[in-house]
């Protein structure tokens, strides 16, 4: 079983269907009875999991299949720049394109445990896309507000699922909108007896569980041994933060013997997770975002203080990366290890080689890079990655006379 207890005040909320603390308004963090669990292989994606996520009846799951996505040792980026063991977590490779669809299949399973007919949330594209589709699974209604320059391609594989869909003015560069838009929902919800699905454990503490998914994966796929560092790409810090717990968990269940250092990573230009962490002082909204780099780009992280206080406890560290860095990291990925990712993912490699390359990576370290979508999601960007390459016409008696580059 489990139950929530707020992260400000430690006390203990009866209500399981709370998103925060009715106490002080802090953040509730999901417990479990036990600190073991055994493994239900027996049931689908990551509910193999199921004895510590909030799961009441295994009837509720909704599941498209989701999780145990590849943990590839980079063939040839990291052996370029002398570090062997660097591997890349390929969340792509989810139902509908990013890990998301973790945290959407524990969301609208937990909504059908409550009885509730519909969900709301925010989003730049990717969560949009992953709640859209499980609800439809679910047969429930969804109603999605996103930002107001969110990319179309994003916007279009939402649509093909058939929720309800809105831009918000201003949403995604202002800090006003944005809390403005996260409260407005929230009072919507209640309202309606909906569930608000908006992906930061701030905001959705029992759905967000089904990203810590991701680092029981790592951890079996490297035999029962934690990675050294684990870079995550962060806009509003969620899923670092859910990964980091997830690494607490595996390890009080005695199946690692130690924890890895994050290593939260971000647009410059919309990084203020990053300018708290460098300045030692608590995360502060940013008047504007200059990024394109969709998908991390926030500029009042709703788990931005969480993400600080897991950089502390792992020993980790903050940094930013510029967008034409992380669009050069893009077409690496793609050309070097046939890794095909968003910009948003894309950012994990550029932080690793920069960090290799300044000396805080020393070489002989084991790595993880959690690559966070699919290259599909953001066609803009690949427009613009491929916008140098030729594409000749040639005669077909030509093609015996193709020769090596």
């Amino acid at each position: 079983m489990f139950f929530l207890v707020c992260m400000t005040c430690g006390r203990t909320c009866d209500d399981l269907s709370v998103a925060s603390c009715p106490y002080d308004g802090g953040v509730l963090d999901v417990r479990y009875d036990s600190d073991g669990f055994p493994l239900q292989p027996q049931l689908p994606g990551i509910w193999r999991y199921a004895a510590r996520l909030p799961l009441t009846d295994a009837k509720h799951i909704i599941s498209l299949g989701e999780g145990d996505t590849a943990l590839l040792p980079s063939a040839q980026l990291g052996p370029d720049i002398g570090l062997p063991r660097l591997y890349f977590k390929n969340e792509g490779l989810n139902p509908t394109g990013s890990y998301k669809d973790r945290i959407a299949s524990v969301g609208i399973t937990y909504l059908r445990q409550l009885g509730r007919e519909a969900w709301a949330a925010t989003s730049s594209g990717n969560a949009g896309a992953s709640l859209a589709a499980y609800g439809a699974r679910a047969a429930v209604d969804g109603y999605l507000f996103t930002l107001e320059r969110a990319p179309r391609a994003k916007i279009a594989q939402i649509l093909a699922y058939d929720p309800r869909v809105m831009s918000v003015k201003r949403l995604g560069y202002d800090p006003i909108a944005e809390q403005a838009t996260w409260a407005n929902i929230a009072a919507l919800c209640d309202a309606k007896e909906w569930l608000m699905l908006i992906t930061a454990r701030s905001n959705s503490p029992q759905a967000m569980e089904g990203a810590k998914t991701i680092a029981y994966e790592v951890s079996q796929q490297m035999n029962g041994e934690a990675p050294d560092v684990v870079y995550v790409p962060v806009g509003g810090g969620g899923l670092l933060s859910s990964i980091w717990k997830g690494f607490k968990e595996w390890r009080r269940a005695g199946k690692i013997a130690r924890l890895p250092r994050m290593v939260a990573v971000q647009p410059m230009g919309c990084d203020p997770i990053t300018q708290a962490w460098q300045a030692g002082r608590p995360v502060e909204p940013l008047d504007d975002c200059t990024s394109a780099v969709s998908g991390i780009i926030l500029t009042s992280p709703p788990d931005g203080e969480l993400v600080l206080n897991d950089l502390r406890e792992s020993d980790g560290w903050a940094r930013s990366i510029p967008d034409e860095v992380t669009y050069q990291a893009q077409a690496e990925l793609a050309s070097y290890e046939g890794l095909f990712v968003e910009p948003a993912a894309a950012v994990v490699w550029a932080a690793i080689k920069a960090d290799r390359q300044s000396g805080r990576l020393k070489g002989d370290e084991t790595v993880v890079g959690i690559l966070t979508g699919i290259g599909f999601k953001d066609s803009a960007a690949v427009q613009k990655m491929t916008d140098d390459k030729s594409l000749p016409m040639i005669e077909a008696s030509e093609i015996l006379h193709i020769s090596p580059n």
